[in-house]
């Protein structure tokens, strides 16, 4: 017993405080941004950086390795012989994650404020009741410049119940409690939904508390080959009731979180049938907001 508890011991300390998912796929342009916000990151306890290639076919595996031998012990680095998929290679990133906690930074965002891992392990040391925290992001449109902020007009969910009736979670932002899932054991149909983050946020959500910062830690871009910017609105519709459904049938011993899912659903399809107005000042908003954020800097890693 004194042996197996000496080796316990040893473990906990060679464990990283925070494993970082990035995930990657012909991502040459950007990943260097991507790693630089993590590496970055002023913090006084040990990190792992998860990058997980879907066999890309550009020069992704060379600008890793440059940034592994500049930082080394920090990246390890998986390449996937075949390509997997959006859901695939999360699911595959999530087996090689040993952290206590676990973030995600995907390969074309990047994180912009120094202090960020500080801040959410800050808060979740304090915090044991606490399995899910997340930021606020800049939202960043490459191709026409414009800026904005995320969770606006009070789009905030603090509870599990909040988060079922409405995804306000951006997926660079959040940090997980690692082990209130057991990540290389996780429900098969995750690798059926588009929308693995969401299902990711709810999974955890139900076993603790959530904590909201309101400080924008991170750079959200929206790219035109993003899946949101290609999907059409039916297409957006279906992704996200499908994976509600899949949530419903998870969570059937709970109530208080199947009945805001099952209600979100109703919501879309209520809302599918109505014409689309924007109010006059919201549209005002809009262009004054276009303008004024072009002439604001991006942040930087």
């Amino acid at each position: 017993m004194e042996n197996q508890s000496q080796k316990t011991e040893e473990n906990q300390q060679s464990r990283p405080m925070v494993s970082v998912v990035m995930i990657a796929y012909n991502s040459s342009r950007y990943i260097s941004q991507a790693i630089e916000g993590v590496v970055k990151q002023r913090h006084k306890f040990d990190v792992q950086l998860v990058i997980c290639d879907d066999a890309s076919i550009d020069n992704t595996a060379e600008i890793v390795e440059k940034w592994s031998k500049k930082y080394p012990g920090i990246i390890d680095y998986y390449r996937n012989e075949k390509n997997l998929g959006v859901q695939g290679n999360y699911l595959e990133a999530f087996k090689h994650c040993k952290g206590k906690y676990l973030t995600m930074c995907d390969a074309d965002d990047y994180w912009c404020c120094r202090s960020k891992l500080a801040r959410q392990v800050a808060y979740m040391e304090a915090h044991p009741e606490c399995v899910l925290t997340y930021h606020r992001v800049i939202n960043y449109y490459e191709v026409s410049g414009e800026m904005s902020l995320s969770n606006g007009r009070g789009l905030i969910s603090r509870t599990p119940q909040e988060l079922a009736a409405s995804n306000t979670i951006t997926n660079l932002s959040v940090m997980y409690r690692s082990d209130a899932l057991d990540l290389k054991n996780l429900p098969a149909w995750l690798s059926e939904v588009r929308l693995i983050d969401y299902a990711m946020h709810m999974l955890y959500a139900q076993h603790g508390d959530i904590h909201y910062m309101s400080r924008p830690m991170g750079v959200y871009r929206h790219l035109p080959t993003a899946i949101w910017s290609l999907a059409e609105q039916n297409r957006r519709r279906e992704m996200a009731i499908d994976v509600r459904k899949h949530l419903i049938e998870e969570l059937a011993d709970r109530p208080d979180l199947t009945g805001p899912l099952q209600e979100s659903i109703q919501r879309m399809l209520d809302n599918s049938q109505k014409p689309q107005e924007t109010p006059s000042w919201r549209r005002f908003f809009k262009i004054c907001r276009s303008i004024l954020s072009r002439l604001i800097p991006v942040p930087r890693p």
